[in-house]
């Protein structure tokens, strides 16, 4: 290979890196620019008096261990009950969740929960869509079946939507566990980073690919632009992305006391499937090509990144030591051998912004992060990085070969704390039946 065409290949990707590493670290760190914004992010200081009605969406398929633990804290919310409609949403094949639910609902005297049933084909966006079909109230929100959500949660978001002139809110979502596998704690920052700092710098320029739960729309909004995508993996960022196009106003809320609690998945193989339904929902949203007609440049641009960012990235890992290796062994100018260096030095800063986000995180939830998961931290950053080129790779591969399936990450309830201590009251539970 001539040296010119390695000087160029070294400087395009060098390049490339250089600019993408800029930007994915000033979404990271955005929210700590300024005090002003980390308060103006948080909860309100007081709440203004009930107005908004909630429907909540649990769309569950086969999570009769953790749905009940659910309801009985949704039942907990400091809001009142008639302003709150909790939905189950299951497959009628799916008896055990149905029965789980109806009996958390009548031990824990919920008065207010639907067990909404369909027949046929199961999909989270199509529970979804069944669900604001039905839904009573004019905010909808989502939760996952194992998820711990702030009592006060209600609360805070009709106080924001009383208060701010906004049509979409997200509300932060947090992994817990931070030392229940050797790649737990990367996955817990990855959430942190995302919905305390980069939401908001989408959310500021208008182009928002959402979270998959604790966000709160209007009932009208979802109507407008036709529900959730039943045909894609990542509905979230999809609908963001609609949403974003439809001119819709979007706010950010993250208060490390009143995050939605959820749990890193429970093996190495259920996080490779995770990343890789999330990686290939990107590649579909890629395809799909709403992206393109947001209105400005840098809203293109802005998304396109983040969409694209798992398959770029997984480029740059498999190239990494071949770029080394060129720095070692090829006489090539100062500054070209100088920038064969720079996936290294990247990732020197990526491990390093990793080690303060985990002290800021066990700052927020008032956890002792000890000396030893520091350096597990360090330790298993570059497998790490393994895991989610062989995700990128494996997304590649299935959206090719047609292979569009959900693979379901089973949830153990692992990130919780007191369950056991709930206490059962018998009451009544409504259902019906949707076809």
């Amino acid at each position: 290979m001539s040296h010119e065409i390695v000087t160029a290949f070294v400087l395009t990707i060098a390049v490339v890196l250089l600019v993408q590493a800029v930007a994915s670290l000033v979404q990271t760190l955005y929210i700590w620019d300024s005090p002003e914004r980390i308060q103006a992010a948080g909860r309100p200081a007081t709440f203004a008096r009930p107005k908004h009605g909630f429907t909540v969406l649990l769309p569950a398929r086969h999570e009769a261990d953790v749905i009940g633990e659910t309801l009985r804290k949704l039942g907990e919310a400091r809001y009142p009950s008639h302003l709150v409609e909790l939905m189950v949403i299951c497959t009628a094949d799916d008896t055990e969740t149905i029965a789980a639910a109806e009996e958390a609902a009548r031990e824990h005297d919920l008065s207010n929960v639907t067990v909404l049933v369909f027949r046929g084909r199961p999909g989270k966006s199509r529970a979804m869509n069944l669900g604001l079909e039905a839904a009573r109230h004019e905010i909808v929100t989502i939760f996952d079946s194992e998820d711990d959500v702030s009592p006060e949660i209600f609360s805070i978001v009709d106080t924001l939507y009383q208060r701010r002139a906004i049509d979409v809110l997200q509300c932060g979502v947090q992994l817990m566990d931070h030392d229940s596998h050797w790649f737990s704690a990367h996955n817990v920052l990855e959430y942190f980073f995302w919905f305390k700092s980069r939401m908001h710098y989408f959310a500021k320029e208008g182009a928002v690919p959402l979270g998959g739960n604790t966000v709160f729309f209007r009932a009208s909004d979802l109507r407008e632009v036709d529900g959730w995508d039943e045909h894609g993996l990542t509905e979230d960022a999809d609908l963001g992305i609609r949403l974003s196009l439809a001119g819709k106003r979007f706010g950010v809320m993250y208060d490390a006391e009143h995050v939605t609690r959820e749990e890193v998945p429970h093996s190495t193989g259920a996080f490779i499937k995770q990343r890789t339904r999330w990686n290939q929902g990107f590649l579909q949203v890629i395809r799909k090509g709403d992206w393109l007609r947001l209105p400005s440049l840098r809203q293109k641009v802005l998304i396109g990144s983040v969409l694209t960012a798992p398959t770029f990235m997984a480029i740059v890992i498999a190239c990494a030591p071949l770029f080394i290796l060129i720095g070692l062994t090829m006489k090539l100018p100062v500054l070209v051998s100088l920038l064969t260096f720079v996936p290294l030095m990247l990732a020197v800063v990526m491990l390093a912004t990793s080690v303060l986000g985990l002290y800021e995180f066990g700052k927020d939830q008032g956890l002792r992060i000890s000396p030893y998961r520091y350096l597990a931290l360090v330790v298993s950053f570059i497998p790490y990085q393994g895991l989610l080129m062989v995700s990128a790779v494996r997304a590649g591969y299935r959206e090719v070969t047609g292979r569009r399936g959900w693979e379901k990450t089973v949830h153990t309830g692992r990130h919780r704390i007191g369950a056991a201590e709930a206490r059962p009251v018998l009451a009544p539970v409504m259902a019906q039946e949707a076809a």
